[in-house]
């Protein structure tokens, strides 16, 4: 049956620059955010069944309409008058809960393998505007590496580089949900490191590692660690062990550490003490 692998991203910048007051996307946050994608994937399994089903092989991820991919597939259906159904099987890897957008990514694939599925040849635009319905972070990836993209005012830019990067990814017990950590913001100190977006984009494309690393920022983690202080502990104890950073992603609550290779990465894994997953830009 048709296949895909559906891959996370992680954040190593994140402005949360203000709540939109009015326009069709009030209520929402414009963000600055550069994407990288990582070799960490799920595979979604995608093939015609007589009714909608979706089977999952992880305890917690509903298995019904109320799926990011089975509304994915609907939205298919809808738009294009197709009265089949699709039965999608997931195999998950990225954690749930975790700023990896996850779900986002199983949604992206799911609507290409849809398309495939009944031949209907969609363009990028037209695969973009289905998964903005789904959620902010899909379009990205239709395009997947590294880019800028700011959600929901629909800014969504390719960055050219050849950095390769490894990362030491710590999954903790506890999950943020995006109610939470949206629910939690400090209005009064978000977007104050713009600037430092734009150098990491340059940085980026000047394929220079040290600016990139001094250029790591997320203003999720200005509210997220006071609700949840370990999280900040995890990101100190990341960098103590040898990481050349460490920062949440998304809006958490997995901590990503950044080091130059897989040899520094397994040294940094062997000196903590908690279960890690080493993963390198895809």
């Amino acid at each position: 049956m048709p296949s895909r692998k559906a891959y996370a991203r992680i954040t190593p910048a994140l402005d949360i620059v203000k709540k939109l007051a009015d326009g069709e996307c009030k209520g929402f946050h414009e963000l600055g955010i550069i994407k990288h994608q990582i070799g960490l994937y799920d595979m979604v399994h995608l093939e015609k069944a007589d009714t909608m089903e979706v089977v999952c092989d992880r305890d917690g991820v509903p298995c019904d309409k109320t799926n990011i991919c089975w509304k994915a597939v609907e939205s298919i259906k809808q738009e294009f008058g197709i009265g089949e159904n699709a039965r999608i099987t997931l195999t998950k890897n990225i954690p749930a809960r975790g700023g990896l957008a996850g779900g986002s990514s199983n949604a992206a694939a799911t609507l290409l393998l849809a398309d495939e599925l009944w031949g209907l040849n969609l363009s990028r635009k037209q695969l973009c505007s289905l998964g903005g319905k789904l959620g902010m972070d899909v379009p990205y990836f239709f395009y997947g590496k590294t880019a800028f993209d700011t959600e929901s005012t629909g800014i969504l830019q390719p960055i050219s580089t050849d950095m390769r990067f490894y990362f030491i990814l710590v999954i903790p017990e506890i999950g943020v949900s995006t109610k939470e950590a949206y629910g939690s913001i400090d209005y009064s100190a978000i977007n104050r490191h713009r600037e430092m977006t734009e150098r990491m984009e340059q940085a980026l494309g000047e394929n220079n590692y040290d600016m990139v690393v001094k250029s790591i920022h997320n203003d999720f983690e200005l509210s997220v660690f006071q609700s949840h202080p370990e999280l900040q502990n995890i990101r100190d104890t990341l960098i103590n062990a040898g990481c050349h950073a460490a920062f949440m992603s998304g809006s958490g609550s997995t901590i990503v550490g950044v080091v130059r290779d897989q040899r520094e990465a397994l040294t940094v894994c062997n000196r903590v003490n908690y279960t890690t997953i080493i993963a390198s830009t895809l």
